[in-house]
């Protein structure tokens, strides 16, 4: 169990690319963020300008409005990093209604004028890392919750579901190798081309299967072409498969031997309120394309000292 835990982890989660250490993530963070503050400034402030003197010095504080966790912690410093700022509260810990998340000291016009994107920022990916924790406390590990490529905010958004405890899955379309059904229709449906022409371009190649037939078929010739030397890693998306179906898919796949050579994942339509049907599925991974593209905003507000 453990050694396949350690397989689920390396094919679904690169969380530790998504820090601002990482060069390609701060180069993504750097130009997003920004991209939101020049848009919403455009050429001027025209309230905090007419009214803020350009040398005044201000403090104001970060307090949340609700109970979450918290998420963006590290790009509001990143973006902050020519004002005095600092967080009472790391990525993931713990956030109360009422409680002071952050300080920042500096010029009068720099903050008013980032307000509702620094609010935006942590509102945004806390709402997304507390609903991705509380989906991953509803199972209580009987299967990982992954995020799928439905985002807003791109990275971000993905570096916020992993603050929650969930999979990141592939971080963009060079990240691995996933055939789904559109990929499939221009080889007619072939799935042992498909799959021995992609096995050369990623270590991890996944295939979309929409009923249990397909599903057997590709793990066997996945196991084949593992038996044949292939280095490579598989998994089968289970495509709005119902739980049920799914756990008929594994108890075949046990049958045929093929069980230990394929992972899984549950994928389509979804959603807290059915996840509890998928839990004991036998899938070893959910993804659900809610928690990015549906998860509220933690409410927050900036009030200077």
């Amino acid at each position: 169990m453990q050694h396949r835990l350690s397989q689920v982890l390396e094919f679904w989660d690169r969380s530790k690319k998504l820090s601002i250490k990482n060069k390609d993530y701060r180069e993504f963070a750097n130009e997003f963020l920004n991209a939101l503050l020049k848009n919403d400034v455009k050429s001027n402030d025209l309230t905090t300008n007419s009214l803020a003197n350009g040398s005044k010095n201000i403090s104001a504080l970060i307090i949340a409005k609700e109970n979450g966790i918290l998420a963006g912690a590290e790009e509001f410093l990143f973006i902050n990093k020519d004002l005095d700022s600092r967080l009472f509260k790391k990525d993931g810990n713990k956030i109360k209604k009422g409680s002071v998340i952050a300080e920042i000291n500096g010029n009068a016009r720099k903050i008013l004028s980032r307000e509702r994107t620094l609010l935006n920022l942590l509102q945004r990916m806390s709402g997304i890392a507390t609903l991705a924790d509380s989906l991953n406390k509803k199972v209580k590990g009987k299967i990982k919750i992954a995020a799928t490529r439905k985002t807003l905010w791109g990275l971000l958004d993905k570096k916020a579901v992993a603050v929650g405890h969930g999979l990141t899955h592939r971080l963009n379309l060079n990240d691995g190798v996933l055939i789904k059904d559109n990929h499939l229709k221009i080889l007619d449906y072939d799935i042992e081309k498909a799959l021995k022409l992609a096995k050369s371009s990623s270590k991890y190649i996944e295939i979309e299967a929409e009923n249990k037939n397909q599903a057997l078929k590709a793990a066997a010739i996945m196991k084949n072409l593992i038996g044949k030397g292939s280095k490579n890693m598989y998994a089968v998306m289970l495509d709005n498969i119902k739980p049920g179906e799914i756990n008929s898919i594994i108890n075949g796949l046990k049958k045929k031997g093929l069980y230990d050579y394929v992972l899984l994942e549950a994928s389509g339509n979804i959603t807290p309120k059915n996840l509890a049907e998928y839990e004991k599925c036998g899938a070893d991974v959910a993804s659900m394309g809610c928690i990015t593209n549906s998860s509220g905003a933690l409410n927050m507000s900036l009030e200077i000292k």
